[in-house]
């Protein structure tokens, strides 16, 4: 499902806002527990990063983490660099597929943003047992991605739009991110860009969203560069599947208009003895 994030892709990505990238609040709660974990070793902490997400490799670059970067396309980790801030920045590339995720060594933090939905459904829970296998004891898997929420309940798309306006500004995809991407989900819990890319050109046309509005969208891939599925698998469904490998200590929330959406994860080892004096 990775496979087409290339060269052309990693140019249009750098348009992509929260939450399809990591925001502030986010990684500051990220670094709360990385903090939890450096207080507990005398070592350097090894960092894996699921994709080339230059958030979290100027992150680990702050934390003075051993960095290594997974990601299946080589030409998209070189083009993303130049987003990074700190260029002189010195990691380790394994140019694989997350899901084929081998530990030949172990990782005290592995994190991954949207990750989960890059997964093929049928590849997910061997990838978790993959992790499991990675980290070091109490080790962390970190990340957000979409999930479906038991007690979400959809806005219809017209709704949405005049709710946005009618409110304080924000960044529509910010905005519109979630409530779209599931009206947009098949019976399988996939999602096809190009529907969502109609949707919003549908109410472009119909003088529902502005012209201004609708101009963002046309600069981010959505009907021309993101031809794969996206999987946006049940909240409860992921969770079980963690907690046959791992243990998930806590669930948080970011502090964006979008945040009560997306569930923080904060996984970590089985036994784990990390938080006892938390």
């Amino acid at each position: 499902m990775s496979h087409d994030w290339n060269h052309n892709l990693a140019l249009i990505w750098t348009k992509m806002v929260a939450p399809s990238r990591p925001s502030i609040s986010e990684l500051n709660i990220y670094s709360k527990y990385a903090r939890i974990l450096q207080n507990s070793k005398r070592e350097k902490l090894k960092l894996l990063v699921l994709g080339s997400t230059p958030e979290f490799r100027d992150w680990g670059y702050e934390y003075n983490f051993d960095i290594t970067v997974i990601d299946n396309n080589k030409d998209y980790y070189e083009t993303i660099f130049r987003e990074i801030r700190h260029k002189d920045i010195k990691e380790t590339l394994i140019n694989e597929k997350w899901q084929n995720l081998n530990a030949i060594q172990e990782y005290d933090i592995i994190i991954g943003d949207l990750a989960i939905g890059n997964i093929p459904p049928v590849d997910l829970e061997n990838f978790i047992e993959k992790v499991s296998k990675a980290l070091t004891k109490n080790g962390l898997f970190l990340g957000k991605s979409f999930y479906t929420l038991k007690n979400y309940v959809p806005v219809e798309f017209r709704k949405m739009v005049i709710d946005y306006y009618n409110g304080p500004p924000y960044n529509p995809y910010s905005y519109f991110a979630y409530n779209l991407t599931i009206g947009c989900l098949d019976e399988n819990n996939l999602l096809c860009f190009k529907k969502q890319y109609d949707v919003v050109k549908k109410l472009n046309e119909a003088g529902i969203l502005k012209d201004e509005t609708f101009e963002y969208f046309t600069n981010v891939g959505w009907d021309t560069q993101m031809k794969f599925l996206f999987h946006v698998p049940n909240v409860e469904v992921f969770e079980s599947l963690v907690q046959k490998y791992l243990s998930i200590h806590k669930i948080e929330y970011g502090q964006e208009i979008y945040s009560n959406n997306f569930p923080l994860h904060i996984i970590t080892t089985k036994n784990t003895n990390l938080f006892i004096k938390e």
